[in-house]
């Protein structure tokens, strides 16, 4: 199902203007006298120029973070793998367009094709139109090189940070150009106006991003209560935070900002249940990057971070269409992918609630994070199936499935090539595809 959603809008953007193109501006076209490659040259720049835009300005506003559009795409780790396809699409298309423009005309300066056949009259000057020009050459430059480097992992997410948020200038370096540069004909036709508008439904997100605005209405202070070096690899960070928290739901995540120099905010998935009377939740943060391998050392009790969310809709509930019948549920968690279901327990055992639940926890380390697991599992009668993969190997994938009744839903949280690996063969012994649900937990 998350396939399909992440799909669907990907052929919308592109199928809406190139139809209304079809429908409105290729008739008229196929109509005129000329019909020569120059001609239809000209002419598949401007839609790639339009599609383009309308790519981009979907991807601005995916990046607000609404709960409108989190709760149309399933939680805020589709929309932005949703978000990081669509600029990845708009990139080839900026490319594409680029390419039109680039290719012929210097093949043709060369001699190595013939050139336009049709005579030039002396230029008029014009001021904006040259401008636009260059400003969307130059845009276009430097949008690929930001898509070039946002791509490369090796990067730190800090200067992956500060890059990205250039998008939003050079989004609205592309509207000027895009609009500026329309043929009065296409402003006789629906395609032009409906391209306003899309262009101005990026412009406000831009923006915001460029004033930092983005998530702001959903930022909450939180002063650290404890930090513990749960083993060598995972921090656990008891945060309390103030007053305006709306509380979470078992297996969402926030964005936490620690006020490190130009680090942001990064994603944590929430490793405990909200319980109001107490008034903390609980961080385990594993040292994968730079920053998350240099908090213990930077941290204190007492500090104040910025806190943002929550986010996501890994939260259990499952989709009653598919998953009915007992209730039974499948956990797979790989490392640090067992924090939201440690929350889930939690929250159960508070309840004093038993599950019908197996679940498969998949780790390297030898020690015994997360302390509270076995127990937790005991109260709430979730059968554990540990596995030390440096010790005993990965666990095949038919131990996992032979545990699926009807009506399961299968919930995992690891690496992505080991869930994907996973659905397939659950899809093979006919689990249906709504009812796998995998944390897709990166951002960039």
């Amino acid at each position: 199902m998350a396939i399909v959603i992440m799909k669907r809008p990907l052929y919308l953007l592109a199928l809406i203007p190139i139809g209304l193109w079809a429908a409105f501006i290729l008739p008229d076209l196929m109509a005129g006298e000329q019909n020569g490659p120059w001609f239809w040259r000209r002419n598949l720049i401007l839609l790639s120029g339009i599609v383009a835009l309308w790519w981009m300005s979907a991807g601005m506003l995916l990046a607000t973070r609404a709960p409108w559009l989190e709760n149309r795409f399933g939680g805020l780790d589709r929309l932005y793998r949703l978000h990081k396809n669509i600029g990845i699409g708009a990139g080839i298309l900026v490319f594409a367009h680029w390419m039109l423009e680039w290719l012929p005309k210097n093949l043709a300066q060369a001699g190595w094709i013939a050139g336009p056949n049709r005579p030039r009259g002396p230029r008029v000057a014009e001021p904006w139109v040259d401008l636009a020009k260059d400003v969307g050459e130059w845009a276009g430059y430097i949008l690929l090189a930001l898509v070039v480097v946002a791509l490369i992992r090796r990067i730190p997410y800090r200067y992956f940070r500060l890059v990205h948020k250039a998008f939003g200038l050079i989004f609205l370096a592309g509207v000027f150009h895009g609009l500026m540069l329309l043929p009065g004909a296409f402003w006789q036709t629906p395609l032009a106006w409906l391209t306003v508008a899309v262009a101005a439904a990026g412009v406000v997100p831009a923006l915001l991003s460029l004033s930092n605005r983005i998530g702001r209405k959903r930022q909450h202070g939180a002063t650290i209560e404890a930090i513990h070096q749960a083993d060598g690899q995972t921090l656990e960070i008891v945060c309390r935070p103030d007053n305006s928290w709306p509380g979470h739901r078992a297996g969402q995540f926030l964005l936490a900002d620690f006020a490190v120099a130009r680090e942001g905010a990064h994603p944590f998935t929430i490793a405990s249940a909200w319980d109001s009377q107490d008034g903390t939740l609980t961080l385990d943060i594993k040292a994968l990057g730079h920053l998350t391998q240099q908090l213990p050392a930077l941290l204190v009790t007492g500090q104040r971070i910025t806190l943002e969310g929550p986010y996501g809709h890994f939260d259990f509930s499952g989709n009653p269409a598919v998953d009915r019948s007992n209730g039974h549920q499948i956990w797979v968690a790989g490392g640090v992918g067992i924090t939201p279901f440690l929350a889930r327990l939690q929250h159960l055992a508070s309840f004093g609630a038993r599950a019908d639940v197996d679940l498969f926890y998949s780790t390297t380390g030898t020690g015994d994070f997360p302390e509270q697991l076995d127990a937790l599992c005991q109260r709430t009668g979730v059968r554990l199936h540990r596995r030390l993969s440096d010790r005993d190997g990965p666990f095949a994938a038919a131990d996992i499935t032979a545990c699926q009744q009807g009506g399961t839903s299968v919930w995992f949280c690891g690496p992505r090539n080991w869930g994907e690996m996973l659905a397939r063969q659950f899809r093979t012994v006919g689990l249906p595809q709504e009812s796998f649900h995998q944390e897709a937990f990166e951002f960039r």
